[in-house]
């Protein structure tokens, strides 16, 4: 069910950012009277086509991408009475329109989506500090266990998600000012100074990076269910049953009970419990599913155990578009400070990802709910709109950018400059295409 949920939500995400992106360049297109020959989602042969007016719109088998084929001289010719429909014929400020209605429209679909999800409502959780380390940044901040992020420089963070992004989007604006509420409810304002570059290794966490991890829900280590023929039915474990502590070690919570079960595989784990009035002593043996350690019980979850934690951020129509065109902005701010760093060195490639990993996070995100995976969406659309944009040629940006270079010049760029300079973008749309399906045959791995 795993990879099925994966392969159609890769599918629909793919089908989905590329139509509206095609849909971008053929719509301006349409409107500056250019004819539009073929409007194709995918690549390779043909499974599916339709002819609508003068357009052929067809499906085809390699579905990473799509085009929009226009009437246009430099490819074939043109009768005489087209020649002013064809792609070549039009000014450059219209050309120019054309290319860049498919990043534009992916933009705008990150907005919608972004929109739609903050006045349906997101859920989230409190950003509260959960425990602290030594070497964190946060220790110049005098920071206590419980408290609360309220914002990052003045820019409101209701949950972890939104303090990441406000953070992130600070990075570089030293020293940074974070507004917080102590249990006591005592406000307090602090200018950290950041060490080191959150960005050059972002895998780590914000939490991480700053030594500090978020508070989570504590949840009573008591069992609601126990499989049948599992190690905890071998060990005697009952529904109802409250683990105290296993090897001597206190259980204060149920995520204690599984880091021990994590710890431990196939290892006798000496348990006490807690059954009705009585404390018994039981031994567990985990046992290895798919190389990792399973006891085969489920946790009791209390009625509302997520209330005081849970923070829904939901908005109206106006208030919610202004909000995800912000996040928008600040999201393709950080992909491009990001880039910049892959660029110059000081980020590694290997946050770069391929299909499979675009497949597998769809997957993931699909499987939570509908939320999950339009936010998903949204951030793929940004990332494919900011990549065309990128001035490398064979992609939208290159095209641009010999546009503009036309529009200060007053001429065309020569066609063999751009024939030497396609062949270069060629060789690095390859190059970044190796290091995506190499990164998730590792990631596999």
């Amino acid at each position: 069910m795993g990879f099925l949920t994966a392969l159609l939500s890769f599918a629909a995400t793919i089908g989905i950012l590329v139509t509206i992106h095609e849909f971008g360049h053929y719509w301006v297109a349409k409107k500056c009277d250019v004819k539009v020959l073929r409007f194709s989602i995918g690549f390779g042969k043909v499974i599916k086509s339709f002819q609508r007016g003068e357009t052929e719109f067809t499906l085809c088998a390699i579905p990473l991408g799509g085009y929009v084929k226009m009437l246009d001289e430099r490819e074939a010719e043109v009768a005489a009475s087209e020649q002013h429909r064809a792609f070549n014929r039009k000014s450059v400020y219209q050309r120019f329109a054309i290319v860049a209605a498919g990043p534009v429209a992916n933009f705008l679909l990150a907005i919608l989506l972004y929109t739609f999800i903050f006045i349906i409502g997101v859920n989230g959780f409190k950003p509260v500090v959960g425990s602290l380390t030594n070497a964190g940044i946060f220790d110049q901040a005098e920071l206590q266990i419980g408290d609360e992020l309220l914002s990052v420089n003045s820019a409101p963070t209701p949950s972890i998600s939104e303090f990441s992004i406000q953070f992130i989007q600070a990075i570089g604006s030293e020293p940074i000012t974070i507004e917080t509420r102590s249990k006591e409810s005592n406000l307090k304002a602090t200018k950290l100074h950041l060490a080191g570059d959150f960005l050059a290794n972002p895998e780590q966490g914000i939490d991480q990076y700053l030594g500090f991890k978020f508070a989570t829900p504590v949840i009573p280590a008591i069992i609601d269910r126990v499989v049948s023929g599992s190690a905890a039915s071998s060990a005697g474990l009952q529904t109802g049953d409250e683990i105290r502590s296993a090897n001597d070690i206190a259980i204060h919570s149920w995520q204690d009970f599984v880091k021990i079960i994590q710890v431990t595989p196939i290892k006798p784990i000496k348990l006490v419990v807690k059954r009705d009035s009585e404390r018994l002593t039981l031994n567990l043996v985990p046992k290895l599913i798919n190389n990792s350690p399973k006891a085969g019980v489920s946790v009791s979850l209390p009625n509302d155990y997520l209330k005081e934690w849970q923070v829904t951020i939901q908005k109206d129509p106006i208030d919610a578009l202004y909000s995800a065109s912000s996040k928008v902005y600040q999201l393709t701010l950080l992909n491009l400070k990001m880039i910049k760093k892959m660029i110059i060195g000081e980020a590694s490639i290997d946050q770069i990802s391929g299909p499979v990993s675009i497949a597998n996070y769809a997957g993931k995100s699909a499987e939570v709910g509908l939320v999950p995976f339009l936010s998903f969406l949204a951030l793929i659309s940004i990332g494919l709109g900011l990549i065309n944009l990128l001035p490398i040629p064979l992609l939208d940006g290159g095209h641009l950018f010999f546009y503009l270079i036309e529009m200060i010049k007053g001429s065309a760029v020569s066609d063999s400059t751009q024939q030497i300079f396609a062949k270069f973008g060629l060789f690095v749309i390859l190059s970044l295409t190796f290091v995506a399906l190499y990164n998730d045959l590792i990631r596999l791995l």
